[in-house]
């Protein structure tokens, strides 16, 4: 029967499978040693996590970035309102040492204006990871 029907013998043989296995493995290896887009790349080196300069940033960096991934902080995308509330959820239930008056303006100044909602969009286009 096997004469009368070559492709049944071909994957019975176990070839088939051999074949999805390789293509597969080619699949894998290829996307292991492909560099990322230049965008994503970008971000990766970018030491500054692709936050712009403004006053506030180093802040931003040294006290979330003393507890949490940067990667963490720099997707969430909140208003000034929900940053303010985490901070007093943080220093309430967290035990975060509550920052100056001046620190915690200067650092939900940045927050609001580069990580609130507009802001993380206008990010994120600039680096061409949204249009």
């Amino acid at each position: 029967w096997r004469s009368h029907f070559p492709l049944i013998s071909f994957i019975h043989g176990g070839v088939m499978l051999r074949i999805f296995s390789l293509v597969c493995l080619v699949t894998l290896l290829f996307l292991a040693v492909a560099p990322p887009p230049a965008a994503l790349q970008a971000a990766v080196d970018d030491e500054y996590f692709g936050l712009p300069e403004d006053a506030g940033r180093d802040e931003v960096i040294a006290y979330c970035g003393a507890c949490h991934s940067m990667k963490l902080v720099v997707q969430q995308g909140l208003t000034r309102q929900v940053w303010a509330e985490l901070l007093v959820w943080m220093y309430e239930e967290q035990e975060m040492a509550p920052l100056e008056p001046r620190e915690e303006k200067l650092m939900l100044d940045y927050l609001a204006e580069h990580l609130g909602p507009e802001g993380q969009k206008d990010r994120l286009r600039k680096r061409g990871v949204l249009r």
